[in-house]
């Protein structure tokens, strides 16, 4: 299924929209991925713009249930899911996202439960 920045985000959120056609992914292994091939300054960008928001954002998601979001919520979820994922290398002072050193991405196959939220 192709995602689309179109559903926007729920109200009270307009600010977080600009980050929905590269950041809003499906799945662990794709948030993986973009955060390798993304460049540091993109990835503290947008920790800094959803670190602040992330306590909203939560409260916000709590009133729905996980396997049933409207599109709008849906989205914002799968945003907040790659902030949580990609925030480590920010968090961690990384010069680079850049993993392979540590273990080569194309060894790196994230499955179950991981991959489907």
């Amino acid at each position: 299924m192709e995602l689309s920045a179109e559903a926007g985000l729920p109200e009270g959120f307009a600010d977080l929209e600009r980050f929905l056609e590269r950041w809003r992914l499906r799945d662990a292994q794709e948030r993986m991925e973009a955060m390798v091939a993304a460049d540091i300054e993109e990835l503290r960008d947008l920790c800094a713009t959803m670190l602040p928001r992330i306590e909203a954002v939560v409260n916000h998601l709590n009133a729905f249930p996980l396997d049933d979001m409207p599109p709008r919520e849906q989205a914002l979820f799968e945003l907040a899911l790659t902030f949580a994922e990609v925030t480590h290398p920010v968090d961690l002072g990384w010069a680079t996202p850049e993993v392979s050193d540590l273990y080569p991405l194309d060894g790196m196959n994230l499955v179950g439960p991981a991959r489907a939220w």
